[in-house]
């Protein structure tokens, strides 16, 4: 009965701030962005409410439904779309972020219910990351539309200094106030943890397009946070510097990289991921990539142009990703899913070396291209993780059977990719990349569930 009644709190609360965003727009022609912005802070803070309105799951559900039915009505219903829908689509760019904004609702709202790790902190791993979708994002945006001077391109379109900034300092209160009042968090770790994730949070704030920072964040908020809650001054601090002369490497080695401004921060962000959620040995496998394929296909006069952005390092990096949150999400099978991380960053160093040394060498057949791609590929990956898991009795196997996985990803490319030896650095390009080292992966998944 609780949970019936939440939930018709709930569509009345989003009605009637839907309704009167409407008749202000009317009234005053405010600039879109504020009521985009008003509209999207009133759903975080209704979610944030969410503990004390619930006790399951359906209710929650049934809300995020019903939430992107009425997204999709406004967008495509003619009558919707041309009153109410104005509140969302008034922006005139392209996003998805009301559409993902209750997807990422519902991710954390089970987790709250059913993660079982670190009870003690259950409702601050639920608010706090909201807290930075809700409040630092429209913080972000407001400063960046109306005082930002200081501007960057993005795959996204432009944003500024200004609004980095602001998202910085909003995201940080929004981690320190909750933690210090909430929580027996120390004050100098209620510090270092807000300083923390905030930077994180602006990072991935600059880099995400199409409103995807409203599906990810909260759950790498969240992840970061567990984490961090458990960790030493010394530890948190020593995170703070490796933050910082990461993003000063990528900077400095800026001009040795085929990527542009927002996919070189996405790569600093997917280190620091890697290394955070994981350990330091997590982050060879993309640091051997990143290095890799410039260090055996140096950037010449001729390919010094071929410039990638952040849809490239998302699509290299999105398998290996996967199985990293898999692994920190269960806090279990983590050899597994060290070896098939490791594995899907194979099969990626194979692809771009065909493309690299494909141009590079276009005389060279295509049997002998692609066996120096894939042995590429598999040595450089697969000899650091002999290294780092020779404790494991099943290292030396898994890392012999990773090469059958390596093959038909490097393989599958060059047979599928048009204009192989001159690849186009578009989208169908990238999404080739995501598929072929998922089914590499996918090949490794096999080897682990076999017994040996």
């Amino acid at each position: 009965m609780m949970n019936g009644l939440g939930i018709a709190i709930v569509l009345a609360v989003l009605g009637g701030l839907l309704v009167g965003l409407r008749l202000y727009q009317r009234w005053k022609t405010p600039q879109p962005e504020l009521l985009r912005k008003i509209l999207h802070v009133g759903m975080g803070l209704v979610a944030i409410s969410f503990p004390w309105l619930f006790d399951a799951s359906w209710p929650v559900l049934v809300l995020g439904a019903l939430s992107l039915a009425g997204m999709v009505a406004m967008r495509t219903i003619t009558a919707l779309s041309g009153s109410v829908g104005q509140v969302v689509s008034g922006v005139g760019r392209a996003s998805l972020g009301e559409i993902y904004f209750p997807l990422a609702i519902a991710v954390q709202w089970h987790i709250y219910l059913f993660a079982s790790a670190q009870p003690e902190y259950r409702v601050l791993l639920y608010c706090i990351p909201l807290l930075l979708l809700t409040l630092a994002d429209a913080a972000a945006a407001l400063v960046g539309v109306n005082y930002g001077s200081l501007r960057f391109a993005t795959s996204d379109g432009v944003k500024s200094a200004e609004g980095s900034l602001a998202f910085f300092l909003c995201a940080f209160l929004c981690v320190h106030v909750p933690l210090l009042l909430g929580s027996e968090t120390g004050r100098v770790e209620t510090l270092l943890i807000a300083v923390l994730l905030a930077l994180v949070a602006m990072l991935f704030e600059a880099i995400a397009w199409a409103g995807l920072d409203n599906l990810i964040l909260p759950l790498v908020g969240y992840l970061l946070l567990r984490i961090y809650l458990g960790l030493t001054v010394e530890d948190l601090a020593l995170r703070v510097a490796v933050t910082v002369g990461m993003i000063a490497f990528a900077f400095a080695y800026h001009s040795q990289t085929a990527l542009v401004g927002d996919a070189l921060l996405g790569a600093c962000l997917v280190g620091y991921l890697c290394w955070a959620l994981g350990s330091s040995r997590w982050i060879v496998a993309p640091l051997t990539v990143f290095l890799g394929h410039n260090l055996l296909s140096p950037r010449t006069e001729a390919n010094s142009q071929r410039i990638h952005t952040i849809h490239a390092v998302i699509a290299v990096s999105a398998v290996g990703l996967f199985w990293l949150f898999y692994f920190r999400l269960l806090d279990q099978l983590e050899t597994e899913c060290f070896y098939l991380f490791t594995l899907s960053f194979a099969a990626q160093l194979g692809m771009i070396a065909v493309a690299r040394l494909g141009y590079d060498f276009p005389r060279w057949p295509a049997a002998v291209l692609l066996m120096v791609c894939v042995l590429q590929g598999w040595v450089l990956l697969m000899f650091p993780y002999v290294i780092l898991e020779w404790s494991e009795p099943t290292s030396l196997t898994w890392a012999m059977a990773a090469l059958p996985g390596v093959a038909v990803a490097t393989v599958g490319f060059y047979f599928i990719q048009p204009r192989v030896r001159d690849c186009p650095a578009d989208g169908p390009r990238w999404l080739r990349h995501v598929a072929l080292g998922a089914l590499g992966s996918a090949l490794g998944w096999l080897v682990v569930n076999v017994e040996w």
